[in-house]
C-alpha cells in the first residue's frame, strides 16, 4: 500500500500526534532501529507534520502497516509542563552563580541548559527519575557543564560542538545504555568544558550530605541553586 493511500492520509494532525511520533523515534535509538543521525534527519518531518500522511512517511519503517494508521491516530500525550515536549523544555539556566540539580527530581525527555553568564551546571542524575528511554539534551550560551550519571546509562555526545581554549567535551561513559537503561543525547554548543561521568567519591558525598539534609528535615527532596 501506497503512504497516501492509507487512511485519512490528509486528515491534519494534532501537537500530541507529533509528540507521540517523535517519541517512537526516540525509542527507536534506543532499541537500536535507528541511529542519531537518522533521529536527526526525521525529527523534523515528525515536528512539523501538517497531516497524518506526513507521519506514515517517518514512522512507515519502524511500525507494522497494519498498526500505523491506528498509532499515527492515537496521539498518546507524554505529559504536561517544562521538559514534555520538544516546544517546551525544562530550561537549566546558569548565570555566574551557576545552577546544580542533586538528589531525587524528574528528569524529563527534552532539556535545554542555557548559559547567561560564566556560572557552571551540574546534573547528579545518580538519583533522578528519568521520564523517557531518550533524553535530549540541548547546550547553547556556553556554560560549562559537568553530568554525573549511574552506571548503565548511555551518553551520546557525537551531536555535541566544543571550540575554543577553555572548551573541550569529555566523557568517560558508554555512548549506548545497557538494556532498557535510558540514554542522554547532547546536542548544541559551547565553548566551555563539557565533562560526562559516573558518580566519583566527591559525587557520593554531596548525595550522602544530600540524603543526611534530608533525615534531617533540613531540605528538599532535590537542590536546586542558581
Amino acid at each position: 500500500m501506497e503512504i497516501r493511500d492509507y487512511p485519512d492520509a490528509r486528515l491534519r494532525v494534532t501537537a500530541q500526534q507529533r509528540d507521540h511520533a517523535a517519541a517512537i523515534l526516540r525509542e527507536a535509538v534506543v532499541d537500536g532501529r535507528l541511529d542519531v543521525e537518522e533521529l536527526n534527519s526525521r525529527l523534523p518531518g515528525a515536528l512539523n507534520a501538517h497531516s497524518r500522511e506526513d507521519l506514515y512517511r517517518v514512522l512507515d519503517d519502524l511500525v507494522p502497516a497494519a498498526e500505523l494508521p491506528k498509532v499515527v491516530a492515537e496521539g498518546v500525550p507524554l505529559g504536561e509542563g517544562p521538559g514534555m515536549t520538544w516546544e517546551n523544555p525544562l530550561l537549566i539556566k546558569a548565570d555566574w552563580k551557576g545552577d546544580e540539580r542533586i538528589g531525587v527530581w524528574d528528569l524529563p525527555p527534552f532539556i535545554e541548559l542555557l548559559g547567561t553568564g560564566w556560572g557552571s551546571i551540574k546534573l547528579n542524575c545518580v538519583l533522578a527519575r528519568p521520564l523517557a528511554k531518550v533524553i535530549d539534551v540541548v547546550i547553547s550560551g556556553n556554560p560549562s557543564v559537568l553530568i554525573v550519571v549511574p552506571e548503565g546509562w548511555g551518553v551520546d555526545v557525537q551531536q555535541l560542538n566544543g571550540s575554543g581554549q577553555s572548551g573541550g567535551i569529555s566523557s568517560l561513559v558508554p555512548t549506548r545504555p545497557v538494556g532498557d537503561k535510558p540514554r542522554l543525547i547532547l546536542r548544541g554548543s559551547t565553548t566551555m568544558q563539557v565533562k560526562v561521568r559516573t558518580p566519583g567519591y566527591w559525587d557520593r558525598r554531596a548525595l550522602a550530605k544530600h540524603q543526611r539534609e534530608l533525615e534531617q528535615g533540613g531540605g528538599p527532596k532535590a537542590i536546586t541553586q542558581g
